[in-house]
């Protein structure tokens, strides 16, 4: 009866310990990247921000090279992988800029507010071409339409942490233990 006991303990605590690294990890959100190049190149990727981060934030976190600009109406987005402006003169093309697109209905829209003012939810994706734009001031060039689904497949297998790595084993080799012994109580008492 002891032994049924200590087992079950054993077993809650490692289901409490990964609870608590799986909660622990749960503070962020992952959000789809799709970028389109004046040549055509498109970028996609899946970017690991924390819960209440921007667009701006998203931009910074991800793997390309971006230069932002602090202006009075929050950052403005001047150049992805040098394409485009520097800092220190943003919109130095007067025909082109990089266009920002949400996902509205099943296809791109042009976002109504700034990088620094939208925040994606979790698995939302958002898109940047080199565009110019019409006599509307609407962009007339579009990333490739992709669902979060389609930029994370084929998904690399992520890697646990060391944490949740250790705090597995242990438990697994406590519980190997116990067994172990279980047997040879059952051995002898045989």
């Amino acid at each position: 009866m002891r032994r049924h006991v200590r087992a079950l303990l054993l077993v809650t605590l490692l289901v409490l310990l990964l609870t608590g690294v799986v909660w622990a990890q749960g503070t962020g959100k992952q959000v789809g990247l799709v970028v389109r190049f004046k040549d055509g190149r498109v970028h996609t990727e899946i970017v690991s921000v924390p819960a209440d981060a921007n667009v701006a934030d998203v931009l910074k976190a991800s793997s390309l090279q971006v230069t932002l600009a602090d202006t009075s109406w929050g950052p403005a987005l001047c150049g992805i992988e040098n394409e485009g402006c520097g800092a220190d003169n943003c919109f130095c093309d007067p025909n082109h800029y990089w266009a920002f697109f949400v996902q509205k209905d099943g296809a791109w829209t042009p976002a109504s507010v700034g990088i620094g003012s939208y925040v994606p939810q979790d698995k939302e994706v958002v898109g940047f071409a080199w565009s110019g734009f019409d006599a509307n001031y609407q962009p007339t060039v579009q990333p490739p339409y992709m669902t979060f689904e389609e930029i994370a497949a084929p998904a690399p297998a992520e890697i646990p942490e060391p944490a949740t790595l250790l705090l597995l084993g242990g438990g697994l080799a406590g519980l190997a233990g116990y067994v172990r012994r279980s047997r040879k109580g059952a051995e002898v008492e045989a």
